[in-house]
This record gives C-alpha cells, structure tokens and sequence, in this order.
C-alpha cells in the first residue's frame, strides 16, 4: 500500500498543474492503485468540505479561490499596453477585490485561435472565457461566447443620418456605432449623450436608448463630462446629505472636551489654487535636556468626523464617492461645498476642530514619541509652496537662526525648516524608493481652453510638507495597531518575483546589473538608478523600475509599504478628500476615547469591504483624471498635426507603440502598421517590442522622434509617426523571448503586383 499524500502535497500538485486535475491525475501523479485511490476519495471530499478545493467532475478540481477552467468574466477595460482585462464573476459578482485574479483576453490576432465572437467583446460586456492560469493571481481567458452587455452603457455623441440618430462611441475601445431607437428625438448634432445598449437590429446594427444628455460635444468643459459618464462618478449630492451639510454649525462642536492649540501658530502650505485646508504645521525646538538639538513638530488635520458621523446621509454618500477626483477644469468632491471649503477647512484665521499629532524628533531626525489630541487651532498664515520656499530661499541665514531679529513668520517658517532638516536625514538613512517621473499640469482659462502644460518645479517645501504628513500617517497606524483597533493600512507590496526577473532582464543589454541575490528592498531600485544616471538609458531604465512595482492599496491587514520602506502606515492627513482617512479618524477617536463618533461595531466588522470600496474608487478617479487630461490635450494639439515632436516610449502592446511627449506630457499611438510589413513580437517582459525579421528593438523608455498624423479629441487619441526608424537598435542574430506576433505578414510579391496595377487604374 502506497504512502497516501498529504493535504499540502494535493495542494501543491492541484495549483501548479496546468490542466484538468481529478481522482484520477492526482492517483497517477502519487502511484496510487486500489484501495488507495478509496483512501484518496475519501481525502478529497474531506479537502472540498473544509473549503480547501473545490470544482466540478467535468471542469476537475482547483485550490479554494482559484477560478474555474470556464469562467463568466465582465471586460472590464484595457490597461497600459491596451490589451483587454477582464475579471471574474461570482454570485453575479465581479471579483474587484485588490488581490483579485486579474484576466488578460487574448484576442483575434494573439496566440492560439480565437472564437470570432471575441471581436464584439468591449468593456462592459459580459462573457464566457476559457481561462489559462498564468501565476496565482494572473489569467489569459479565450472568449468562447459573449453573454451579454449587463453594464452595456454608450457614452457619446449623435450624428443624424439619412436613416436616423445615430450614437458615435467616444471611447476608443467602442468597435461601432449604434442606432439610437429611443429617446433621440429633438436633439441637436453633436449632443453628447448617455445611453444603454439594447437588442441589435435585424441587419446586425447594435441599436441604443439615451438615457441621458450633457449638453454639446463643443463645450470647453465636455471633456470632463465624459470622464465623468464613463467612470459614472456621482455628481449631485443627494438632498438627504446637502441638508445635514447645510445645517452643520461650528457652534455644535463640543470645545470643553479639546485640547485649545488656538495659540500654537499654526501655518497651512498648499498648491496656490487650493481651495481646502485638509492641513497645517508647527515646529520649535525641543527644550527638554534630554533631547537636545531635537524638535517638536505638530501636524494638525481637519476634524471631518466631527461633522461626518458614521450612517448618516452624508457619510453614505462620502464612502460612495471614496475620494475627490481631480480634473483640468473642475473638481468632483468626495464632500459638499460647505464642509470641504468651509467648516472643515482649516482658514486662516478661523477657530477649527482639528485632530493633531505632536511628534519628538531627536538631533538625527528620529521620532522619540508622539501624541494625539483631538483639539481647536488657528492658522496664523496661508502660504503657497512658492511663499514658502520664497522665504527659505531670500533669508537662509535667518532660517539658520544666525540672523538678528526676525518677524514672526519668519521665525516659524525657521523653525519648520530646521525640524525638517532633522527629519530629512532620517529619511535618508531609511532609504525610500525614489523614481524620477514629474507630473504635468494643464492650466486652463475661465473658457475651458488650455493656456500652459507645464512641470512645476519641485521644491523643498514640497518635501518639508510631504516628510511631516508621512511621519503623521505613521504615527496613525503605529497608535491604531498599539491600542488593537482595526484600521484601514496604505499598503503597497514588494515586486514580485516575475517582474523582478524580467526586470533584470530587460536592463542588463543596457549595461546595468541586477543582482537577484540581494535582499529586495528599496535601496536595491535606487542603486540603479544612480548607477544609470549618467547614461544615455536612464528614462528607459527609471520606466521600466516604476514598471516593476506593485499598486498601493488599502487593507484591514498590514504587509507594510515598500515604497517609503516603513514597517506601518496609513492615510490620516487628508480627511476632506479621502475617506480612507475618515476611517483612520474615527478609528483613533474609538482607540483613545477621544468622542462618541469613532468607529463603531458595524465599520470595524466592514473594514475588508470598505477596503475594496475606497481601492476601486481610488482607481476610478485615476482613470477619469488620466482620460478627461488626454482629450483636453488632443484638442490643445489639434492644430498642430504634422508638426514633429520629441518623446518617449511609454508603452509596447500589439497594437504598436505608445509614446508620451516630452514637452506636454501628451501619450499617442504609433500603430504597428506604420512600424513596417515584418512581423513584431512583444517580448516576454512587455517592455520591448522586437521585429522578427530586422531585429529591430523598441524599449519603453526609449526616445523618439514622431509626427502627429491624428488627433481626435472626443476619444482622447493621437497617431503618430515614427521619424526616425533607422536610429533603433536591433538584436539580429540573438535569442529573442517572443511573445505573441502583433503584426500581418509582409505581403506576397503577387498582392503587391496586384496593388500596384489598382494604384495605377
């Protein structure tokens, strides 16, 4: 009788096989006959009744929480190499949580052959896939059938044509148009409207009824209304909530029962055009012998909790909403007017509730304690990043303390920039990632047109401001996790083992070296870098790091952030606009008695689905920033096409090459058709596109030349073209890890005859 396996062997044995897995693979895989395979029997059903595996007699077996063989999925988008993603549906369900299996379709044209239903797939349908397990949370499903489109919503334009309205997709993933049956009665050409697709026509046509409309196409602030459709971010507050905003009063706040920091001379330092205050600082030395040249910095944060209470309509609609989403030309807020510029923002010169931290950092920079009060504050000052930095920079020597008398901002002003000083150094010893990506910002004017894009210059005021809020979310979580109250962490993972190899893969042709036998931590990516500065590859290099690392996340369950290299953290320093951070707020109203409005029973037993909640908010507002920000900057280049521009390869996929240019920031399309007639294969790490034939190499990172031969706005597109090919290195001759082709044959010498006497007819 053969040694039965055990749990952890069957486990192992059903996730790392590849096909269909039953009694009868795992007894060939053990060398089980006869009554062992009884035993084996028996085992499994004792495996699927604790919920260790689970499957069906034809499908075969699966570890808990792996997706099925056929599986319904719901296309859910592209990402960044435009290839389509999908996730799983489960009790009519879709699987958004953060470690979610993520599903990659292959469609016509990619490997292996494809239903041609997959054609009609688009985001939003739903779907039968046949899944491949790619790694533990990655798929690539073949569609076998489309199912339907249960969030089958259009967002676009109307064009009347001699048969009737039409809708014209503004999303560039909408293979057709469709037929308006219902619903387009009176409105104007180009009137962009909201519609649900319905039963196809008898001729195939996809038809629609408009549901709803915004207005024309032509408006200056028609580029926002569309992220908003497409992304469907709530605008209007319901009634129930701007009632309790509108009739929230400071004068309701219980001020005997806080701490009164009203003559701590607290300073905000924001954006120039900030219209709220989520927070405000103070430093001076600290004067206790025991911890001389060390500081005392006081971060104090806007009290939203004490206006938005858990379960009332507002605080419904703020962890609906997940966060503020920031736009060229508006804002859509996570709160109302009153509260977000008004009671919670903390003016200057004004009594607000606040929740403040006060930290003891030593002579290095290290944080001996820190302190929560829930309290009343005043600002003293409101400055820009500009004003800040302007006084830092025109007066170093009182800064330093060495000058004779100085005014009172000044000397508060000194006071933030010698405790930062401190703090910097130990943020240097801790070594954080480091990636050097500057973000963009589209000025616009009252008309919704585009005056600048420009970079703002980073500055230390920036960082002062941004080192105080890390060591504040620290504080957070450290008292949080002390006192055993469940929280919301900011996680963010390490990089997984995969990426990590493709990684060092990828930068070795480019004369760096990844040692795979180091401890993974952020040091290793900034050593890069550094080593890469010098040389011409460094933006191919930075890109493809950034490239490496995992997404940030929330979650009730800690794993630390690799990114800043801290052991806890958390969001706690932006209230108004995050309301990841009203968790963290009531959690440490609830951790250290400091009201009856902290967590209560009912959130803590939550917490995992208002993690999942304020994760898929959180990417909601990326993708609407990202694509109301592309069609503002296809309509400011417009006009510009043929001109000739410098960028960069941001992206590689089967449909080309992606390109963000260098002055405005703007990403385009150079389709594959326009790279030549060869074949191209993305290869294995997807950070470079290969030609079969040529050897030529595409590297994201890379920079290029490229003319503008498209724009169009309401999609949010640019073509381009390449301007100089023959610049590329190539790999001819060598071993090329090959994905799938992305590219047709080069055509026969008798197609080409064939076109060339039509060309001349």
């Amino acid at each position: 009788m053969a040694e039965l396996p055990s749990r952890d062997d069957i486990l192992k044995f059903v996730a790392e096989h590849s096909g269909k897995v039953g009694k009868r693979e795992i007894s060939r895989a053990f060398r089980l006959n006869g009554s062992d395979r009884i035993a084996l029997k028996r085992l499994l059903r004792e495996m699927a009744a604790e919920g260790l595996l689970e499957g069906a007699r034809k499908s075969g077996m699966r570890v808990q929480g792996d997706l099925p063989n056929v599986c319904v999925i719901r296309v859910t988008g592209r990402d960044q190499e435009n290839h389509l993603m999908a996730r799983a549906l489960r009790d009519g369900n879709v699987m958004d949580a953060p470690d979610a299996p993520l599903i990659t379709i292959i469609e016509p044209g990619g490997r292996g052959r494809v239903n041609r239903s997959a054609q009609l797939v688009s985001p939003g349908d739903t779907a039968l896939g046949r899944l491949t397990k790619l790694d533990k949370n990655r798929y690539e499903a073949r569609i076998i059938r489309k199912l339907g489109g249960a969030q089958g919503q259009v967002i676009g334009v109307i064009r009347h044509r001699p048969d009737g309205a039409w809708v014209v997709p503004v999303n560039r993933q909408e293979r057709r148009d469709y037929r308006a049956r219902e619903g387009a009665d009176g409105l104007a050409e180009d009137t962009l409207v909201k519609a649900e697709k319905t039963s196809a026509t008898r001729n195939g046509t996809g038809a629609v009824k408009i549901t709803e409309t915004f207005g024309s196409a032509a408006s200056p602030h028609a580029f926002s209304l569309i992220a908003i459709a497409e992304q469907n971010l709530p605008i209007d507050f319901p009634d129930e909530a701007m009632a309790q905003a509108d009739t929230a009063h400071p004068e309701a706040i219980d001020r005997s029962a806080r701490t009164d920091l009203r003559d701590i001379p607290f300073v905000t330092i924001d954006p120039a055009d900030a219209r709220d205050h989520d927070d405000a600082v103070y430093a001076e030395p600290d004067t206790d012998p025991d911890n001389q040249g060390g500081y005392i910095v006081w971060v104090a944060i806007a009290d939203v909790a004490a206006y938005v209470t858990p379960d009332t309509p507002m605080d419904k609609e703020a962890r609906k909403r997940g966060n503020s989403v920031y736009m060229p030309d508006r804002v859509v807020p996570m709160l109302p007017e009153r509260l977000s510029n008004d009671l919670c923002s903390l003016r200057e010169g004004e009594d607000r509730p606040c929740m403040a931290v006060c930290m003891r950092f030593d002579a290095q920079g290290k944080k001996r304690g820190h302190k929560f009060v829930r309290a009343m504050m005043r600002s003293t000052a409101k400055l820009s990043y500009q004003q800040a930095q302007g006084i830092f920079d025109t007066n170093p020597a009182g800064v330093s303390g060495e000058a004779p008398e100085r005014n009172g901002l000044e000397n508060i002003l000194g006071s933030l920039w010698q405790a930062y000083q401190l703090m910097a150094q130990a943020r240097e010893a801790r070594a954080p990632l480091i990636i050097d990506k500057p973000e963009r910002r589209i000025e616009m004017n009252d008309k919704g047109a585009i005056t600048r894009i420009y970079i703002p210059p980073r500055l230390e005021a920036h960082r002062l401001i941004e080192e105080m809020m890390i060591a504040a979310n620290v504080c957070a979580a450290e008292t949080l996790e002390q006192r055993q109250v469940p929280l919301l962490f900011r996680v963010h993972d390490a990089p997984p083992p995969e990426r990590l190899h493709a990684l060092a893969d990828f930068i070795q042709p480019l004369g760096v070296r990844l040692d795979l036998g180091q401890p993974v931590v952020p040091l290793l990516f900034n050593r890069i870098m550094v080593k890469a500065r010098e040389g011409a590859h460094y933006p191919t290099i930075c890109e493809a790091v950034l490239r490496t690392q995992s997404q940030a996340v929330y979650t009730p369950e800690n794993i630390g952030h690799f990114g800043l290299n801290l052991g806890r953290y958390a969001h706690f320093t932006s209230p108004i606009r995050r309301y990841a951070d009203l968790i963290v707020h009531r959690a440490l109203i609830r951790a250290l008695k400091l009201g009856n409005d902290g967590l209560t029973d009912g959130e803590v037993e939550e917490l995992p689905a208002i993690a999942e909640a304020v994760s898929a908010t959180e990417r909601r507002a990326m993708i609407a920033e990202r694509t109301a920000a592309d069609r503002y900057l296809s309509a400011f280049m417009s006009d510009q096409i043929g001109d000739c521009f410098k960028g960069q390869i941001s992206g590689v996929s089967r449909a080309g090459l992606f390109v963000k240019l260098d002055d405005t920031g703007a990403d385009g399309l150079v389709p594959i058709s326009r790279l030549g007639a060869e074949r191209f294969f993305v290869d294995d790490d997807k950070l470079s596109l290969v030609g079969g034939t040529s050897g030529t190499v595409f590297r994201i990172g890379q920079p290029v030349e490229i003319r503008l031969m498209e724009a169009t706005p309401l999609q949010g597109g640019l073509l381009f073209s390449l301007e100089d090919y023959a610049s590329f290195p190539n790999m001819k001759g060598r071993k090329v890890r090959r994905g799938p082709a992305t590219s047709r044959r080069a055509p026969s010498r008798k197609s080409r005859q064939i076109t060339r006497k039509t060309s001349r007819k």
